[in-house]
């Protein structure tokens, strides 16, 4: 059910190609890393083409830079530390000049020198193991596929003539129960694992409709697993995403499939020194 109370969020566009991916190793390294404890929050991102910075948990810098979905956190004793640490590092000459401006970073590079950084400073050592899971097929009514658009879908506060980039699929809420998804000129592989990561937490969904133009349209729905607080006075249900596809003439289908886990072999709690 949808409650009264709203607030407006903006999610950012799913582009990372290496998400719910095994992660394959890599010779790419940082020229010189600095790693220290700290406090607080921050990206890791290279902001500027030269300088990589991260301020994370152990556990959380693992995760992001293994590209573990979510589905797959069990938190492992090894991460559980929640010690944060910032590292401030040289990206080297000639992978920087490829780079070019933030954020035309390439993200596939700092994922792997970040690795191996954990690899290098804090003995980070792991394997995959095959395991069976629930996932779902995309499956498309090609007669009853006409996708419906709300002509005026943009991020909040976005200028008047702001136009979403090809391929793009991004999720806006509203807190606790309302859901936005925006499809902009997108293929169906793109829109699988937009809806994979957004909506699934990770969890595969295969693109089986057989359409192999660029779409774009929208998805209105309640949060998965949503129950209205006692109390609260709700409004009209919302429909769920599996009859939100529905309406737009697509079908998810449940499948078992098998995937890779992440097993964390062993991890120090401390990095060696700069």
């Amino acid at each position: 059910m949808l409650t009264k109370t709203l607030t407006i969020v903006v999610a950012a566009l799913f582009t990372c190609s290496l998400y719910g991916q095994k992660i394959t190793p890599s010779k790419l390294r940082f020229e010189v890393a600095s790693v220290k404890p700290s406090i607080g929050f921050g990206e890791c991102i290279s902001r500027d083409p030269g300088r990589f910075t991260c301020k994370r948990s152990l556990r959380d810098m693992i995760f992001q830079a293994l590209a573990v979905p979510e589905y797959q956190r069990v938190e492992p004793a090894l991460v559980r530390a929640s010690q944060v640490y910032e590292i401030v590092a040289s990206v080297p000459k000639e992978a920087a000049k490829t780079w070019g401006i933030a954020p035309k970073g390439n993200y596939e590079e700092q994922m792997a020198m970040l690795r191996n950084l954990l690899v290098d400073r804090f003995k980070l050592a792991y394997h995959y193991e095959k395991k069976e899971i629930q996932a779902y097929s995309l499956t498309a009514d090609k007669s009853g596929f006409q996708p419906r658009t709300d002509p005026n879908s943009k991020p909040i506060g976005a200028p008047k003539d702001y136009v979403a980039p090809a391929g793009s699929v991004s999720s806006r809420w509203h807190a606790p129960a309302e859901n936005w998804m925006d499809i902009m000129r997108a293929s169906m592989q793109q829109f699988s694992d937009g809806l994979s990561r957004s909506v699934f937490k990770g969890i595969p969904i295969t693109d089986d409709t057989g359409l192999k133009d660029v779409y774009s349209f929208n998805l209105h729905y309640e949060s998965l697993n949503y129950t209205a607080p006692a109390g609260t006075e709700a409004t009209e249900p919302l429909p769920t995403i599996f009859q939100a596809l529905i309406r737009q003439g697509l079908k998810l289908v449940p499948k078992k499939v098998m995937a890779d886990y992440l097993v964390v072999d062993h991890v120090e709690k401390s990095p060696t020194e700069n």
